[in-house]
């Protein structure tokens, strides 16, 4: 018995010899079937739906960490004139933990920081994922090429209607008394494989060239997070560094003013002094004491952001290797930061976003165009898993746009609109880095020329408060000249800490405009070990 095979695209081609024991009245019947969906398929096969443009996603606007540099207010006793801060936005400012992120103190170089940071910050893991679903984008338009083979195996049971389909004796005057008016029921087995490719399909080949290079510009985007990385980390170790510099140097004003009141306290006791001097003394020591241990209390908040940054649990003691150390380094010249910048991951990215854009535009405009298309199958078919019969069809669709609802215009001028997008942003982009190298730059000179005068300040100030103190034990001098110089030296020595953190800050980024963070910003850093 030969089934009907309304579910395949073709016609089973069978052995001539298999005809002869079917009765002529059935044959009929089932050629009249056969017919019936030999014209369901070939119109299936010519309405094949040509493949639509890929076009390009909005431009993301992703967070970076930055330096932020303001004028402080006019009043201020301190010669630093500059306040400078950093500001690490998500993902950069968490991570997820490592295997080791709890336990005991743990001492921490940059090169050790800056590694956890590449394998734990959550800014390298988004952009590993958003590379990996551009390379999946990838696969599936370049699937629109590449042939499409399945295997499928069933059993079917049918009944046709003959008469619904037409063949009747109205229908057919002639012959339509032979027909019966069912057909069935028909009891039979399919094992097929199928195949369908589309060699020619100008959309889907722009497609996959956008996508390619969609691919490209995560993969640059993804080095350029590296590098926004690195400045992450090592912004917030030098915060660090910065912040143990200041504990150290209250700690030293405490010293300063103890060893003060300790004379005044032998002064008092020998009657050379009054008991006022010794109180106000012992307000200056206590005062010191405080500003100490709010110093400590945002050391360990410093830490605790450190450790969040590169993949140590808020709880984990860290201890610095390396500390801030004076040495000014030369400018560089602005021209040929300007050439280095342009380089840049992130300007690749960007033009390599425009190439895409292009090519999404490209594919918009092929829709116009025709595409072939080749599918086909091979099988067996028949009553029986022992009497089966070997079919097979081939057939190839040249498909040819006519009109499509004015929905291909409208991609072409959406594709236009992205492209238009796309040119601006790179133009942009272009300009924002010229933005970058310069303010960089800027803070650099500035930095650098405010250190030498925090310098000579801290030097100046430092000889007041030894001799202030010397006059105080001869009686010269009474504690509110000693406070005073006291003051003067504690804010120099703040104004001269906040400068070098300044300037290393400033060599951190220059380093990151010009996009050589992951090779410049650890000598840097090792550069201020002791």
């Amino acid at each position: 018995m030969i089934p009907p095979f309304a579910r395949i695209h073709g016609v089973p081609t069978l052995k001539p010899e298999r005809h002869a024991s079917i009765p002529w009245r059935r044959r009929v019947s089932r050629m009249c079937l056969l017919a019936a969906c030999v014209a369901a398929s070939t119109s299936y096969s010519h309405l094949q739906a040509q493949s639509r443009a890929q076009l390009p996603a909005p431009l993301p606007d992703l967070p970076r960490p930055g330096v932020n540099q303001s004028v402080m207010p006019s009043g201020q006793s301190s010669v630093n004139s500059i306040n400078t801060s950093v500001q690490v936005s998500p993902p950069y400012a968490s991570s997820i933990l490592a295997p080791d992120a709890s336990g005991a103190l743990l001492t921490l170089t940059i090169d050790d920081a800056l590694r956890r940071g590449l394998l734990y910050n959550l800014g390298g893991i988004s952009a590993s994922a958003r590379r990996n679903s551009a390379n999946a984008a990838v696969l599936g338009s370049k699937s629109a090429l590449l042939p499409t083979i399945t295997g499928s195996v069933s059993e079917n049971v049918d009944r046709v209607n003959l008469a619904a389909q037409g063949f009747d004796a109205s229908s057919l005057p002639s012959i339509g008394q032979y027909f019966p008016s069912a057909v069935g029921p028909f009891h039979y087995y399919s094992a097929m494989a199928q195949f369908s490719q589309t060699p020619f399909d100008m959309v889907a080949a722009r497609n996959l060239m956008s996508a390619k290079e969609s691919g490209r510009a995560a993969a640059f985007n993804q080095r350029d997070v590296r590098e926004q990385i690195i400045f992450a980390v090592a912004a917030v170790y030098l915060q660090v560094l910065a912040q143990d510099a200041r504990v150290a140097a209250a700690t030293s004003q405490v010293k300063y003013a103890r060893a003060i009141y300790d004379q005044a306290v032998e002064q008092r006791a020998a009657g050379a002094k009054s008991s006022i001097e010794v109180n106000r003394s012992r307000v200056q020591l206590q005062a010191r004491q405080q500003h100490l241990l709010a110093q400590l209390g945002e050391a360990r908040k410093q830490k605790m952001v450190l450790a969040r940054v590169i993949g140590l649990s808020a709880d984990r003691e860290v201890q610095l290797v390396e500390t801030l150390q004076p040495s000014t380094p030369s400018v560089p010249a602005l021209d040929s930061l300007y050439s280095q910048a342009m380089a840049r991951s992130d300007v690749k990215a960007s033009e390599a976003t425009l190439r895409s854009a292009e090519d999404a535009r490209r594919a918009a405009t092929a829709q116009r165009l025709p595409s072939v298309r080749l599918s086909g199958f091979f099988g067996e078919q028949g009553p029986s898993f022992h009497s089966g019969a070997a079919v097979y069809n081939g057939t190839v669709t040249l498909n040819v746009p006519i009109f499509n609802s004015g929905q291909t215009s409208s991609d072409v001028q959406q594709a236009d609109s992205a492209l238009q997008e796309r040119r601006a942003a790179f133009s942009a982009k272009q300009e924002d880095i010229r933005f970058e190298v310069r303010s960089a730059w800027i803070d650099l000179d500035t930095a650098s020329k405010q250190l030498e005068v925090a310098q000579d300040n801290k030097t100046l100030a430092e000889q007041t408060l030894n001799q202030s103190i010397d006059r105080f034990k001869v009686g010269a001098a009474d504690s509110v000249e000693v406070a005073q110089s006291q003051d003067e030296f504690s804010a120099a020595d703040q104004d001269y800490i906040n400068s070098l953190y300044s300037l290393r800050l400033a060599q951190i980024s220059v380093a990151r405009a010009i996009g050589t963070a992951e090779n410049d910003v650890p000598p840097i850093l090792k550069g201020v070990r002791p």
